[in-house]
């Protein structure tokens, strides 16, 4: 049962690790100095903020019956979310800038190399837990794993591994640096201006489509 709900969850939990700008900060720290420690911080705040976002989730009631099938509340909490995904995918859209323009660096740019450990692991909570599609996303994995009606144990233990997956593209350029060393750089670079400068069509994309999914997950609660 606990794999069911793993498998469910897996959907979100993918949306949540395709995020462009996280994945560029992690790189920009990686770039530059004390990064065997500043990095991790970093990794750290990412998944606290996904861990959090799951357990107060748990806390809401009302999302399951005794014999483990989703209410009618819990679709029409994936309703919701999914139309939010959706307004905010074509907020995106508008705002992306013309193929021949240089995108505009992202705010959490400014003074990263000045920021400290602790700084950077609030940075990675926020990221994580207070970004629209990764609170979305994160609250829809937990919410289903939820639904399942598993024991606390098996619960926690599915929000851990719902997490980690969420974290994988964070944790696997931090991994490259400690294996590879500073000779990973040059390939950090050109990664770190790609996902900078397609950071808005890769988002709108995926709020459509996870957006769409949840919308389709609700519908199909309220239909059956």
């Amino acid at each position: 049962m606990i794999i069911e709900a793993i498998g469910k969850s897996l959907p979100m939990a993918v949306g949540v690790a395709l995020s462009p700008i996280p994945v560029a900060v992690v790189i920009m720290i990686l770039m530059g100095a004390q990064a065997r420690t500043r990095a991790p911080a970093f990794l750290l705040g990412w998944v606290l903020g996904i861990l959090t976002v799951g357990f107060i989730v748990f806390l809401v009631p009302g999302i399951d019956t005794a014999r483990g099938q989703p209410t009618t509340l819990s679709g029409l909490i994936r309703i919701i979310l999914g139309i939010a995904l959706l307004l905010l995918s074509v907020r995106q859209w508008r705002r992306r800038t013309a193929p021949d323009e240089s995108g505009e660096v992202p705010k959490v740019f400014s003074h990263l190399d000045q920021t400290g450990v602790i700084q950077l692991s609030v940075t990675g909570f926020l990221l994580s837990s207070i970004h629209p599609k990764n609170l979305i996303l994160s609250a829809a994995g937990a919410a289903t794993i939820d639904a399942s009606m598993l024991d606390p144990g098996a619960q926690i233990i599915a929000l851990l591994v719902f997490s980690s997956i969420a974290s994988l593209t964070i944790a696997i350029p931090v991994a490259g640096y400690f294996l590879a060393g500073p000779s990973a750089e040059a390939m950090f670079r050109v990664l770190k201006d790609w996902l900078v400068k397609n950071n808005a069509p890769m988002i709108t994309v995926l709020l459509f489509l996870f957006g769409a999914l949840l919308i389709s997950r609700g519908m199909t609660i309220f239909t059956a």
